[in-house]
């Protein structure tokens, strides 16, 4: 894995995580959340598969 690829997996990790923390506390609808997942996966390509 190049550092690029790592960097791109960290990010995308964390930006789900922040996705879901915003679900949580109301500040994000469900389909915005799902709808922003698709898009950071478009963008990052992630190369690992995150549960």
């Amino acid at each position: 894995m190049t550092k690029t690829e790592l960097h791109d997996n960290l990010v995308f990790l964390s930006a789900l995580k922040l996705l879901e923390q915003l679900t949580e506390k109301g500040l994000l609808t469900v389909e915005e959340a799902e709808k922003s997942r698709t898009e950071l996966e478009r963008k990052l390509r992630p190369t690992l598969l995150f549960a």
